[in-house]
């Protein structure tokens, strides 16, 4: 039992310190405030707890056949996955990071949780749904944020002066 503890506690550090050396290395000093940064951090650490933790060891440890769903555990399991990973995306654009970063900041944690789920032997499948569920969960949230954000732009842009009686034609340079 003390070997699986080791185990785990070395997966979630991991886990936190490429979180970390991510947000360090993409997202820029000067939008990184210390409230998304230490709400990332706490994200972190309950998605390594949530995936990293020891499973029930029933069933198949790899799945490599992407998109297919057996039975409505597994679609559940899906929709689950995408909303884990939902926080990511909006805290990472709140930090400042590009839709591109986020996707390989996600791709990239991801692939780090299912690689440790397998190597580990913890009783846990590691599957290619939950990387593609995963990263579609974080690139959901930098939209919706950043679709929050155009939409609130717009609603809050000073009225555009009405026109007064010319038409584009008559606003032009004149010619002869």
């Amino acid at each position: 039992m003390f070997g699986l503890a080791l185990n785990l506690l070395f997966a979630a550090v991991l886990a936190t310190l490429t979180l970390v050396a991510l947000v360090r290395t993409f997202v820029p000093a000067r939008v990184r405030p210390l409230p998304v940064v230490l709400l990332t951090l706490i994200w972190a650490a309950a998605v390594a707890f949530m995936t990293l933790r020891p499973g029930t060891g029933l069933g198949v440890r790899l799945n490599l056949l992407p998109l297919q769903f057996d039975g409505p555990g597994s679609t559940v399991d899906a929709v689950l996955n995408t909303f884990v990973f939902l926080p990511l995306g909006l805290l990472m654009v709140l930090a400042g990071a590009r839709f591109r970063t986020v996707l390989l900041v996600a791709l990239a944690s991801t692939l780090t949780i299912e690689v440790t789920q397998y190597v580990t032997d913890l009783g846990r499948t590691a599957d290619v749904n939950d990387v593609i569920t995963n990263t579609l969960g974080a690139l959901l949230g930098a939209a919706v944020l950043l679709g929050l954000r155009r939409l609130a732009r717009a609603l809050n842009a000073p009225p555009r002066p009405a026109a007064t009686g010319l038409t584009p034609a008559a606003t032009g340079p004149v010619r002869l």
